[in-house]
């Protein structure tokens, strides 16, 4: 299996079911907190992990990836940081917004 249809699989598909079944939370905005979640995110991981290949600590099958490389990571493992993310951020949005409605009852 490919990187990037790991991705898609198993990060995006469910991205896309998360964001369509709880609408209303989208509709709420307040992705303030993910947008920052997110730099943090690609701020804190991007040097280790270029680093952790750059040792050699592990590496990525070009034949698996899309080939493309930015300093020593795979595009698709920049795509793996964000995505997860969100994905996270998604599912913590869900469980609050349910956790806040049974409150209110």
């Amino acid at each position: 299996m490919t990187y990037g249809r790991f991705l898609g699989l198993f990060v995006l598909l469910p991205i896309l079911g998360s964001a369509w079944l709880p609408r209303a939370n989208l509709r709420r905005g307040g992705f303030g907190p993910l947008l920052l979640l997110l730099l943090v995110v690609y701020v804190a991981t991007t040097p280790w992990d270029n680093a952790a290949v750059a040792h050699g600590l592990w590496d990525f099958d070009n034949e698996r990836t899309w080939g493309v490389r930015l300093l020593y990571l795979p595009v698709e493992e920049y795509l793996f940081f964000g995505l997860q993310t969100v994905l996270t951020g998604l599912w913590v949005r869900a469980r609050l917004s349910r956790l806040s409605a049974q409150e209110a009852r």
